[in-house]
């Protein structure tokens, strides 16, 4: 049986056992919408129950017997210990099923919000030549590189070619989809285009005209923290090594001790570990500022 024949037959069992519960559990449904996972709400709360409840039996069977070996307790903590075990292990499988949505939601916001401006500009290229938003959406679909605005094309166009949806409800329908609320605004602002003047042209080069303006700001902001970081790695890595490379060195010579260890020894502290582990806070930090553009 293939990867896919196992996943579809885990998510009809799952689906059986727990179909009637997953109607309750619509606390992170429009988190989930936003994330781009394309298998149905409901079948995967249901796989997040199957897998919780196999979880549960398996450890709270491995606990029992290896606290019956191991262990000698009365019955009732006997109980206790691996319940409570079992549980608290348990409990990761629907943090893990909650948390990846999350994930995705965040991933996706991020790609849309940084390259959204050149797709408005494909965008606007393509109405200024009479194209219609169908097939303007359709050449998105083909030539975009980043998933998650490719996504939502094809999701527009599977709506209109294969479900019979109108150009407004499908648009709407990526709206609710999008993991960025810029991108749904944007689209947001077509619909009301579409059902006004229809001059799709003029609002696109206007939406891209603002989101280079933002784009421009976000820079400046973003060099302004750069400057920053720069004086500070300067500071904190360049010339604070330095110091107390020579602060230690006199020390050694003095043969002072601080906290059991010798000057050397704590310079191989810093050398070895102190320095590669604020570096690696510098790379962690710079990842975060610095936008991911293709």
């Amino acid at each position: 049986m293939t990867k896919s024949g196992i996943t579809s037959y885990l998510v009809i069992v799952s689906y059986r056992l727990f179909g009637k519960v997953t109607p309750y559990f619509r606390a992170f449904e429009k988190i989930y919408q936003r994330s781009g996972i394309t298998r149905l709400y409901d079948s995967y709360v249901a796989l997040m129950f199957f897998f919780s409840s196999v979880t549960f039996f398996l450890t709270f069977g491995i606990v029992a017997l290896l606290h019956h070996f191991f262990f000698d307790l009365p019955v009732l903590q006997y109980f206790l210990a691996v319940f409570v075990f079992s549980s608290s292990i348990t409990l990761t499988v629907p943090i893990a099923f909650i948390v990846y949505p999350l994930y995705r939601k965040s991933q996706g916001r991020k790609v849309i919000d940084t390259n959204l401006i050149y797709t408005t500009g494909f965008m606007g290229i393509l109405s200024a030549g009479g194209i219609s938003i169908e097939r303007i959406l359709e050449r998105v679909a083909q030539l975009e590189r980043h998933a998650a605005i490719k996504d939502l094309a094809k999701r527009f166009l599977t709506n209109t070619k294969m479900f019979g949806l109108d150009m407004t409800s499908a648009l709407k329908d990526i709206t609710v989809h999008s993991p960025s609320e810029t991108f749904s605004k944007l689209f947001v602002g077509l619909i009301n285009t579409v059902k006004t003047s229809g001059d799709i042209k003029s609002f696109l080069l206007f939406e891209t005209r603002r989101l280079l303006q933002e784009k421009r700001e976000q820079l400046k902001k973003t060099l302004g923290t750069l400057t920053i970081l720069s004086e500070l790695y300067i500071s904190s890595l360049v010339v604070g090594p330095i110091v107390f490379i020579v602060i230690l060195t006199i020390l050694s010579i003095m043969g002072n001790v601080v906290s059991g260890l010798s000057p050397a020894e704590q310079l191989n502290l810093l050398v070895f570990f102190g320095l590669p582990a604020m570096s690696t806070s510098f790379i962690v930090i710079l990842n975060a500022v610095l936008p991911e553009e293709e």
